[in-house]
């Protein structure tokens, strides 16, 4: 239950970690076989119950699409409880709560919707389309309870009615009736809603696909979700924990299905290192080999370790003999190869870095890192040529790498291109203008400060 606990308190998840450049230290590598971790705050609230504390910031919101207009009752009541709906279907959430004043005037249109449909409702008892707007109203407003039972009643009436069924199975998911919502939030996904709409229905169907253990419904609402809103920070947070919650779900089922496995051992190895706990993740790893001496990928974590201790006089050659020893379990292992030329860059072996750098673009063709230190190398031997090749390659695969556009410059430069080295050098100093920029926005984010640029935007910009 270490490994668990562990787990838990570090958020552990998996990702593929790109390194561009070795600057002044040992880089870190080709990380296919390493793992990112979140050192942030321990979240000990479950999934679903953090998605469900969110449900409230959502929009819930049914597009104008999906409401018909009709003249049943007198125009006046009708039109009454019609303005009333479009006067908030019309608006995002975060409009609606930009101030105090405008959710309460929101929420006296909800109120008068509400009023408006049930007065419908009562004189036109057998109409599903106004049971449906009076569970949208109820369901806008936050009354689950009473959304539902009218959005049930239109279905009653008329079970065909998408609609219906869309919000029926919102209103049960965010009341915690996730058994019966989950069949209406997999049709209205795979259906298609309005945009809006569709993210609320989607991050409905993910919590309740996750509180009911049904991890291949949450993977495709997550592939979906990804899909439709990429760059959405709601569905990026939830997509984090999900993840996270399957990555703790599938460690506490290895413990529990073969706990003497050495992939037990390389997980704990995996949390003591997330901890900083270098001896004993290399004590864990010692296992692993014990078990298994050919096991992949085991000696390169090794050796990683090794370099992530402080120095000591033998680090380096320590390091050398664990990355070597696992390129004879696995030939082909791009990141040894990787950080062997970085070693050999250390050691001023450059013939041999080359010769390393070669093999790890050959083993992996997409690893942009190898092939920039490899054009690297081949400029600091004056093999300007040669080294263009490997730096247009890098280029295309990171276009937005200030070092990768700089480096190509050179080449092109030391190689008699001059057009071509005048454009790459003007490519350069745009990639490092925008890389600027980004960390400025993170750091201002971070700090709560704002950019130069966001400044300079605002003194050109002043309040009239």
């Amino acid at each position: 239950m270490r490994i668990v606990f562990s787990l838990l308190r570090l958020r552990l998840s998996r990702a593929y970690v790109a390194v561009k450049q070795a600057r002044g230290g040992v880089a870190a590598g080709h990380l296919k076989f390493l793992f990112c971790y979140n050192h942030g705050t321990a979240y000990s609230t479950p999934f679903s119950r953090r998605i469900a504390l969110n449900s409230s910031a959502q929009s819930r919101r049914i597009g104008k699409s999906q409401q018909p207009q009709w003249v049943l009752l007198p125009l006046s009541l009708l039109m009454l409880a019609l303005t009333a709906s479009f006067s908030f279907s019309g608006q995002s959430s975060k409009t609606a709560a930009s101030s105090g004043r405008t959710g309460a005037v929101k929420q006296a249109d909800l109120q008068g919707a509400i009023a408006a449909y049930r007065k419908l409702v009562q004189a036109n008892p057998g109409s599903a389309k106004f049971h449906f707007l009076l569970g949208q109203a109820y369901y806008r407003a936050g009354h689950l309870r009473e959304s539902t039972e009218a959005l049930e009643e239109a279905l009653k009436l008329d079970p065909g009615l998408k609609p219906a069924q869309d919000a029926l199975g919102a209103s049960l998911a965010e009341s915690g009736h996730c058994g019966s919502a989950l069949p209406y939030l997999k049709q209205a996904v795979a259906r298609g809603s309005n945009a809006d709409f569709e993210r609320t229905l989607g991050l409905d169907g993910l919590k309740c696909s996750m509180e009911l253990d049904h991890e291949d419904d949450a993977l495709a609402f997550i592939e979906r979700l990804r899909r439709q809103f990429p760059r959405d920070p709601e569905v990026l947070y939830v997509t984090v924990h999900a993840f996270s919650d399957l990555s703790i779900r599938a460690s506490q089922q290895l413990l529990n299905t073969d706990p003497g496995s050495y992939q037990v051992h390389e997980l704990a190895a995996e949390a003591d290192g997330a901890r900083g706990k270098w001896t004993d993740a290399a004590k864990e790893y010692r296992k692993v080999l014990a078990i298994d001496p050919n096991a992949p990928g085991i000696h390169y974590m090794l050796g990683r370790l090794i370099l992530s201790e402080p120095l000591t006089p033998t680090t380096f050659e320590d390091a050398k003999k664990e990355f070597e020893a696992e390129l004879k379990v696995n030939p082909h292992n791009a990141g040894a190869e990787y950080v062997l030329g970085d070693l050999a860059v250390r050691a001023r072996d450059v013939k041999t870095a080359i010769e390393r750098f070669s093999k790890a673009c050959a083993d992996d063709p997409h690893f942009a890192a190898a092939r920039i230190e490899l054009g690297k190398s081949l400029i600091s031997t004056q093999q300007f040529t040669q080294a263009i090749p490997p730096l247009e390659s890098a280029v295309k695969l990171e276009p937005k790498d200030p070092t990768a556009r700089y480096l190509l410059a050179t080449a092109y430069r030391g190689a008699g291109r001059m057009d071509d080295a005048q454009k790459e050098f003007a490519a350069y100093e745009k990639a490092a203008q925008e890389a600027r920029q980004a960390n400025q926005r993170i750091q201002s984010a971070v700090i709560g400060r704002k950019t130069p640029a966001q400044l300079e935007q605002q003194s050109s910009h002043p309040r009239r």
